[in-house]
């Protein structure tokens, strides 16, 4: 896992107590981030900022666990008024967004789940556990950025040959754990 992370910013372990969260943190979170722990780049004013994974289109940002906690604005309450929204599970976290979009981990089954932003949320299964998710991630960034420019066309539209690359390096992660494809399906990857 690390070796997948590590080409995208600093890895650092970091302690649970840096959690802020009102809900417990969840075991596969502590062990991710006691065990892996997405530093980033160190900003002057706000400290690491967590791991900004280019996978195509929008990077995937990974928090710091200092961070993750409010990093639920707009999702678990209104990011104005704070108020909780009521469509939103209390056993669901934001792991990651793209852009906006979220990753989720749901607490209880340890599925992690993404969904588009905007309206009520419409999760589609990722992966079948948060470090299938975060090694899927990375595994299509780093095959992205072997591909560089011969991913896309002159039009800047994804190539053939460059979606079976990633589908191809995704299938081999996965060694049948679950299918590329429908992972790529379920992210609205170049969909």
């Amino acid at each position: 896992m690390r070796d997948l992370l590590s080409p995208w910013g600093e890895l650092r372990p970091q302690a649970t107590s840096e959690w802020q969260g009102e809900v417990a943190l969840p075991a596969a979170l502590a062990s991710f981030y006691e065990e892996i722990g997405p530093w980033g780049e160190v900003h002057e004013k706000h400290g690491p900022m967590g791991l900004s994974i280019a996978a195509g289109g929008n990077p995937v940002d990974i928090p710091t666990l200092k961070h993750l906690w409010s990093r639920q604005a707009c999702y678990r309450w209104h990011g104005n008024t704070g108020e909780r929204l009521p469509e939103w599970q209390d056993h669901w976290l934001v792991i990651a967004t793209e852009g906006s979009n979220p990753f989720m981990l749901d607490t209880i089954s340890g599925q992690v789940y993404f969904a588009l932003a905007g309206g009520k949320p419409d999760f589609q299964l990722f992966a079948p556990d948060l470090l299938t998710a975060f090694a899927a991630i990375a595994c299509v960034a780093n095959t992205m950025h072997e591909l560089d420019e011969q991913a896309f066309d002159e039009t800047y539209e994804l190539t053939a040959a460059a979606r079976a690359r990633v589908v191809d390096d995704l299938d081999k992660l996965l060694a049948g754990s679950a299918d590329a494809s429908q992972m790529l399906a379920a992210w609205r990857w170049y969909c």
